[in-house]
């Protein structure tokens, strides 16, 4: 019967020639080098969320679309917009990832936040959502290990067009967006678009509004040169819950985990950010491209996680930055010379407001824990090139990344509690990144690679310099990450079909150890991470859509000793084994005004901590979406969210010998009006 079902399908696929010409499958993406490419034509893993699915979806998270591709966990913390993600890498909090906006960080990589892309232009602008997996290509440098999540944003139209959208939903919900663009000559063009978003939020203290606005414009010389200028401006100011005990996760999933008299666990976000793109073609053979930007960043918050002191952080940063690339086409294939420039001037304090208390026997004191200022630089050159030989791709690149901080401390140095202020003192960073590809084209619609690519990623500036009383300070080394990679992409008429195997090790992962009650963070710690991906887009009909995706991954310490304890060979905690989606897309013929979407999403189990005492189970939620055409201006749209009610934990774990559970969202419905003219 499997056979007989099996030949069916393939037949199915194979007699629907016809389809692939109505609809094109998703497979340019820009984010391996900037420039578009056919994903059979790179040995890389790059997957796509395409811009007319992200319409239908209208993710009120980003997590609802980055979750659809392979091997992707993005998970919602704090009920807010915050996120965690997880991509070839446990669910963590740690800089292993670089977050991009048309493709230019968001955020500099010395001072990496985990919830960076609510730093994008996902609410106002979702253009498509792409994710290199792995360790990213010579473009890319710290921070870029787990993968380079790029969101871009929607391109202008070629006439005037003005779009509004409202929406509500339960909880309070309610977001207003909207927007014009029109190319009124040939050398002008314009976008606009903004957003705006507010919730009661479902659990208790969730509740939050975020505003957003991009601005771009185009403009055309008559030697086919171009300026893309943008401007991205977002702010957002939110409420934190907390972690639940297993008791009233299960029972009371609504309640914040936080004691009555914490009134404001707030959490506020600025972001703003001028960018222009040069690009010309000085020749048939060659080109420049060139992107200038300026960017702030700022970060305040109350530290829900740590009871009875709470302490308030406020960062700021100002960034100057330049990304130049020479493209170089030759008769072997293209060569990329580049060279990354960025100026970061960050301010951070962090205080305690609350009285001084004594907690197992340690001092949390009342006043300024840390106040200091970091002048941070980060210069790169790189080169990329990719030879022909015949059907046979070789890719070749190389990035030096240059790295330094000069750290004043605005308080006294030494001992402040249980806090420890470093005195002032620069460090600096050296790194060359080597990385390597080939690519062997079986058809034109048919491709194998194999991949070698070396990262890594610089400490943070708060590990640096935020120390506590009882630690020893010592010099940090980057951490390293090499991965190898195999995969296969091919398209047979309406099927796309990806599949990778990937290997990576990351050594001298910089870990916390106690030896004889001495503590001090070093490079002590290695781990494996080893999995397979497959995705598959099938246009069935043209009625029928089917997009799935399957994942299996193991994670597991090579060497963590904390002196304490002895965690080798032990699985990393919150890794899920495997995950899954599938979406299927229906517009039928008898009622073609008529899309719906339904979703299944698949979380496996994991260990809630790293000696691999205690599971948590998953969860599987199923999601509905829809759309009515009453015109060719007016939208009526719905969605209902975990459709069946489930109880589930974006996050499970064991810390501090206590079980913690964030819950996800409950049964939740959408709906609203879309109306362009």
């Amino acid at each position: 019967m499997r056979g007989k079902t099996a030949v069916l399908l393939l037949s199915a696929v194979l007699s629907s020639s016809a389809l692939a010409e109505v609809y094109r499958l998703e497979e340019i993406v820009t984010t391996a080098t900037r420039e578009e490419e056919k994903i059979t034509d790179i040995p890389v893993r790059v997957d796509a969320v395409p811009q007319d699915e992200i319409q239908l979806d209208r993710p009120n998270h980003i997590k609802e679309d980055l979750n659809s591709l392979p091997g992707v966990l993005v998970t919602q913390v704090a009920a807010s917009l915050g996120h965690a993600t997880a991509i070839r890498l446990p669910i963590n909090y740690g800089p292993y990832y670089l977050f991009l906006q048309d493709g230019i960080p968001v955020q500099s990589s010395g001072f990496f936040n985990h919830n960076g892309l609510w730093w994008t232009s996902w609410e106002s602008s979702p253009g498509a959502f792409e994710v290199l997996k792995g360790v990213g290509t010579a473009l890319y440098g710290s921070d870029a290990i787990g993968a380079v999540i790029n969101v871009k944003s929607e391109e202008p139209t070629g006439k005037l067009e003005r779009k509004l959208e409202i929406e509500g939903g339960q909880w309070g919900y309610f977001r207003f967006r909207g927007g014009i663009s029109d190319m009124p000559d040939e050398k002008n063009a314009y976008l606009a678009r903004f957003s705006y978003s507010q919730t009661d939020g479902w659990r208790d203290k969730t509740r939050y509004k975020r505003g957003e606005i991009l601005l771009k414009h185009y403009y055309y010389l008559n030697d086919g040169s171009s300026f893309e200028t943008s401007l991205l401006a977002n702010k957002m100011d939110a409420q934190m819950a907390g972690y639940l005990d297993y008791q009233t996760f299960k029972t009371n999933p609504e309640d914040s985990g936080l004691p009555d008299d914490l009134t404001d666990p707030y959490r506020k976000v600025d972001m703003i950010r001028l960018a222009t793109k040069y690009k010309n073609e000085l020749s048939k053979e060659s080109k420049i491209q060139i992107i200038p930007y300026v960017r702030f960043n700022r970060n305040r918050y109350v530290a829900t996680w740590i009871p009875k002191v709470y302490p308030e952080r406020d960062t700021k940063t100002y960034t100057a930055g330049m990304l130049n690339q020479y493209i170089w086409k030759h008769s072997m294939g293209k060569t990329i010379f580049g060279l990354d420039i960025e100026l970061t001037k960050a301010k951070s304090h962090y205080w305690q407001s609350r009285p001084t208390q004594t907690i197992w026997g340690k001092t949390y004191p009342q006043g300024d824990i840390y106040k200091y200022d970091v002048d941070f630089v980060n210069l790169a050159p790189y080169i990329h090139n990719n030879f022909r030989f015949g059907r046979l791709d070789l890719t070749l690149g190389l990035r030096a990344d240059y790295a330094r901080y000069e750290y004043d401390n605005k308080l006294s140095d030494g001992e402040f509690g249980v806090w420890y202020r470093p005195a002032d003192r620069s460090d600096e960073f050296k790194h060359l990144s080597p990385k390597a590809g080939l690519l062997y084209s079986i058809n034109k619609n048919n491709s194998v690679f194999f991949r070698y690519a070396h990262g890594f990623r610089i400490p943070q500036a708060s590990r640096l310099y935020e120390l506590k009383a009882d630690y020893r300070e010592v010099s940090l080394n980057p951490e390293k990450a090499d991965s190898f990679e195999v995969g296969y992409t091919g398209k047979i008429n309406s099927f796309l079909l990806t599949v990778s195997g990937y290997y990576m090790e990351i050594r001298d992962k910089i870990v916390t150890v106690d030896v004889g009650g001495l503590r001090y963070n070093t490079n002590a710690g290695k781990t494996r991470h080893k999995g397979v991906e497959l995705g598959g887009t099938w246009i069935v009909s043209k009625e029928l859509k089917i997009r799935g995706s399957y994942s299996y991954s193991k994670h597991e310490y090579v060497r963590f000793n904390t002196g304490d304890t002895d965690y080798s060979g032990n699985e990393m905690s919150m890794a899920p084994r495997d995950l899954s989606n599938v979406r299927v897309i229906y517009t039928p013929s008898f009622q073609d005004n008529i899309t719906l979407e339904f979703e299944y999403q698949h979380v496996g189990s994991y260990y809630m901590d790293d000696a691999n005492t205690q599971k948590y189970g998953g969860y599987d939620i199923y999601n509905v979406r829809g759309e009515m055409r009453l015109n060719k201006n007016i939208k009526l749209f719905a969605k209902v969210w975990n459709i069946t009610d489930k109880i589930y934990a974006e996050t499970a774990n064991i810390a501090y010998g206590k079980e913690r559970y964030r819950p996800g969202m409950p049964r939740t419905v959408y709906a609203g009006v879309d109306i362009v003219w």
